[in-house]
């Protein structure tokens, strides 16, 4: 057989499905006019694929430009049907052929994910990716052996499963093998799920606890994370690595005591600033033998800046103790290099329980600086009326939110309204405005929007991770975080 074909004449044949497949479900979004149009290209590039335009390729090559040109098709098919429209021409593909491309696409969150990715969010218990790894080990190796020697279902896609399956499998299985390796609870768990995937919350942990002595405790917040326990408020919705809380620590600690002078105006009332002092908040020494000197570096401390103003006309008014904190989990980044999640009630209550302890004659301002946020119900307990009638005689809460620059405090606290302009950030509205646009129209394009994308469009970093914290609460997009990607947001 003399194989003597255009590479190059079949690449540009097939680009368009390539297109095509690489937006996947999200290739929904396009108008009904722009589908029929990419449908008819790529059917027109088919049929002069198979009339030979290219010559004679070896029949790998054949196979895989064959299975693109065909699963384009069927993602096309998929967004016709999904959407009720009436297009004939798509009604080619069997129903188990379009369920078959759905359960493979559930997986498709490992195309953007990298084998550390999948390991910090084992790590980090992220419920959705547990839930893909216990479908992957209970069900999926079977599944996909019955459906690609289903000898009803076209030859190309069955091509086309295996071989993705395949990619994404060998990434899974190295993740799962160094987890093994690094933590040993791993290949118990997995071993429960194969064998006993309907067992009980409460038989799994005494069954896995044996042998794991001093990790139970974390054993069972795992399982039952696992199995929906539902204990966390916002879990996965943001994503910090180390390197960008110290940069966040550094801003908030040096902003506030660049504006600490020794007189500031507020609200018409003028202030002497006295006994300005920078603390560090957390004792990051345990970690030296954990972590990496450069990680040591970029630990956040949990700084804090105090202060004690005194109103230059009394009248009977007190001083204030102005306490100004950086506040994350220091631990999550020493341990994981990376935090997911705002801060609870249960993180936050200690700061304010120190607060209240080392008031005396004075009236305490605490402004909490947090770089991952703060939970709704930490939001909605500084806000309302039982944190009005017990704490506000005593200390005056802020919680600044340093990644959307949202600041939230108690609606009847004015000694807070009175100094919250000494920490809100300003943001242009225009520029906001126009990156938003131009952030959604990539969206709207691609399904997807990467982080870097994002900063390319609008030129500011912090703006554009504002943004997708901002499309997600607005309009229900998720935001997910890799190590080595960083953020990504994705369309509904």
């Amino acid at each position: 057989m003399i194989y003597d074909g255009d590479i190059e004449s079949a690449k540009k044949l097939v680009n368009p499905a390539k297109k095509v497949i690489n937006k996947g479900s999200s290739i929904s979004y396009e108008p009904f006019e722009k589908r029929v149009q990419l449908w008819n290209e790529i059917k027109q590039n088919l049929d002069s694929y198979e009339d030979g335009e290219c010559g004679k390729l070896l029949d790998d090559l054949d196979r895989h430009y064959q299975s693109l040109f065909d699963v384009a098709l069927l993602v096309l098919a998929r967004s016709f049907k999904e959407k009720d429209e009436d297009f004939p021409q798509s009604e080619i593909f069997r129903t188990d052929e379009l369920n078959a491309y759905d359960r493979i696409e559930k997986y498709n969150v490992f195309e953007i994910n990298t084998k550390d990715d999948i390991k910090k969010k084992v790590i980090a218990k992220d419920n959705n990716f547990l839930d893909l790894l216990e479908d992957y080990y209970v069900h999926m190796d079977s599944w996909v052996e019955e459906t690609v020697e289903n000898s009803e279902m076209r030859l190309t896609l069955r091509y086309y499963l295996r071989k993705k399956w395949g990619e994404y499998k060998k990434k899974i299985n190295q993740a799962v093998n160094e987890l093994n390796q690094e933590y040993d609870w791993l290949g118990t768990l997995i071993n429960e799920w194969k064998s006993k995937a309907e067992t009980q919350v409460e038989q799994m942990t005494e069954e896995i606890k044996v042998g794991f002595h001093e990790k139970e405790q974390d054993m069972q917040k795992i399982i039952d994370e696992i199995k929906g326990m539902k204990e966390k408020v916002d879990a996965g919705s943001r994503f910090v690595e180390i390197g960008e809380a110290k940069f966040y620590e550094h801003n908030f600690i040096g902003r506030t005591k660049n504006k600490l002078h020794e007189k500031i105006e507020l609200s018409g009332m003028r202030y002497k600033v006295k006994d300005v002092a920078e603390y560090p908040g957390a004792d990051v020494s345990q970690y030296s033998e954990k972590i990496s000197e450069e990680s040591m570096k970029n630990l956040p401390e949990n700084r804090y800046v105090m202060a004690k103003l005194t109103p230059k006309k009394l009248f009977g008014k007190k001083p204030i103790l102005l306490k100004a904190a950086f506040c994350s989990r220091v631990d999550r980044f020493a341990s994981y290099g990376v935090d997911t999640d705002p801060l609870e009630l249960v993180d936050v209550n200690p700061y304010i329980s120190t607060a209240m302890d080392e008031t005396k004659n004075e009236r305490m301002l605490l402004f909490l600086a947090s770089p991952t946020g703060f939970a709704k119900e930490v939001e909605d307990h500084i806000a309302g009326d039982e944190f009005h009638k017990n704490f506000l005689s005593v200390v005056s809460v802020c919680l600044l939110d340093l990644e959307t620059d949202k600041l939230s405090l108690n609606p009847h606290d004015k000694t807070a309204e009175q100094f919250k302009e000494m920490f809100v950030l300003q943001t242009d509205e225009e520029k906001t405005a126009k990156a938003k646009n131009d952030i959604e129209d990539i969206l709207m394009e691609r399904g997807h929007v990467r982080l870097d994308q994002a900063i390319k469009a609008c030129g500011d970093k912090k703006l554009a991770k504002k943004i997708f914290y901002g499309l997600k609460d607005e309009k229900g997009y998720k935001v997910r975080g890799m190590k080595e990607i960083g953020l990504v947001l994705v369309g509904e």
